[in-house]
């Protein structure tokens, strides 16, 4: 077993001060049972690896890379314990270094020449790396993995100089690599990294998929979150699915890779024990039963609205004034507000709010009291209305800017003296969560 103090004795000792050579820090490594293992301080260190999924591909793509300890006893050790154990840059670097050393020869003794490698990177050498020589490359080359099959993990809420890590993210990327940035919504994460970092894959924290799965309103949040990765240019991936409701959650969500005890354990081999090709078809058939009980449910309970509803239209087509024609609509329980829309989806004459809800506004939102004139043909009730002619939409909830609550609207697409209008009902969600169970 070669420790730290073994490494100082040994005649390189110079060239060890400045950055940790590949020749040295295989000193401190050996083979056991056919995979290399490393020792730091009076710690065994081992690889093991967790597959990382794409939905689309139902196989895996790539793996993750993770460090395993354990004491001369066998008793195993936290990496979290381990990667706290450096007293100085020195042996961060060591550690660091180590860690991929391993895992790059483990992984090329199994690997195929498709899947990925991800590895994680301290922050300290996410910044300096490029400083120490020419470590990774050096590392790459030898066991013939070439750059573009590894994927480095950047933990980027952890480094505040922003100039150093848009460098570092550069350096990884001449080299060929794949940049990812590891736990995105932990922290002090933000946008503003992604877009200025470019990164080929964002790593959700896993605490927002455990959040999606206990809290509604981060589950409709999830699938924005994720287009809005994808409109920034990088690939999204969920870690940390280990349940069937989180799998079904962060497949609804457009996500593109997976990863998760759920789909599969860390292991020494990289060998897919839970066969994802299999097990897809039942999470996608379930998928789709959610979703359309979804759509029944809320259909089921606005039963008598989407009624009135209809009612309400035959008055309009037959030129009753829309403040007579929506009366009884109006005074049905959970409904809003009612609007008509032209073809350009401007709104025709004012909003016609319930008794109900009538109440004195919140003067905070009173600049957005008059909507007479307003343009709604970005809302996705107006342009679903126009896409469906004639069929009775019902959108998902969202927030109204009408008082900044959470609602649904119906809406429905007809001609009126050879115009294109569309008739929309705001139903309130929270009243309709309350009363009826949605």
């Amino acid at each position: 077993m070669y420790l730290i103090h073994e490494l100082k004795e040994q005649s390189a000792y110079a060239p060890i001060r400045e950055h940790f050579s590949l020749d040295q820090i295989e000193f401190a490594t050996n083979s056991e049972q056919g995979s290399v293992v490393g020792h730091y301080k009076d710690l065994s260190l081992q690889s093991h690896f967790q597959p990382i999924f794409s939905l689309a591909h139902k196989r895996a793509v790539g793996y993750e890379a993770l460090l395993r300890a354990r004491k001369a006893n066998g008793e195993p050790v936290s990496p979290l314990i381990v990667f706290d154990m450096p007293e100085n840059e020195r042996e961060t670097i060591l550690l660091d270094r180590l860690s991929r050393n391993l895992h790059v020869r483990n992984f090329s003794a199994q690997s195929n020449s498709n899947n990925w490698l991800f590895l994680n990177v301290d922050p300290l050498m996410t910044v300096k790396g490029c400083q120490y020589g020419p470590f990774f490359k050096e590392l790459l080359l030898r066991y013939n993995i070439p750059a573009h099959r590894t994927v480095v993990e950047i933990l980027e809420s952890s480094i505040d100089d922003e100039f150093m890590l848009i460098e570092a993210v550069k350096f990884y990327k001449d080299l060929g690599c794949l940049v990812a940035i590891d736990d995105f919504g932990a922290g002090h994460s933000n946008f503003d990294r992604i877009w200025r970092l470019s990164p080929e894959i964002v790593k959700l924290d896993r605490s927002i998929i455990v959040q999606a799965e206990i809290d509604i309103k981060i589950r409709r949040i999830l699938p924005n979150l994720i287009k809005l990765i994808h409109e920034s240019g990088s690939l999204s991936l969920i870690e940390g699915v280990e349940t069937e409701q989180q799998a079904l959650i962060a497949m609804d969500s457009g996500v593109d890779f997976i990863q998760g005890f759920y789909f599969g354990k860390p292991s020494k081999t990289l060998k897919d024990k839970h066969n994802i090709a299999k097990l897809m078809p039942d999470l996608c058939h379930k998928i789709r039963l959610l979703n359309e009980g979804e759509s029944n449910n809320y259909h089921h309970r606005l039963k008598s609205q989407i009624e009135l509803f209809q009612k309400t239209l035959k008055l309009i087509k037959k030129r009753i004034e829309p403040n007579i024609a929506c009366l009884a609509l109006l005074h049905s329980p959970l409904v809003k507000r009612c609007y008509l829309l032209d073809s350009y989806g401007k709104q025709i004459g004012p909003t016609l709010i319930s008794p109900q809800f009538d109440k004195p506004h919140d003067p905070r939102m009173k600049p957005l009291q008059d909507a007479e004139d307003a343009i709604w043909a970005r809302r996705s009730y107006f342009r679903q209305a126009v896409e469906n002619f004639a069929k009775i939409q019902l959108s998902g909830p969202y927030l109204s800017i009408a008082d900044a609550n959470v609602c649904l609207t119906l809406s429905i697409s007809f001609h009126q003296e050879g115009k294109l209008q569309v008739l929309c009902c705001d139903v309130d969600w929270d009243e309709a969560e309350k009363i009826s169970g949605l």
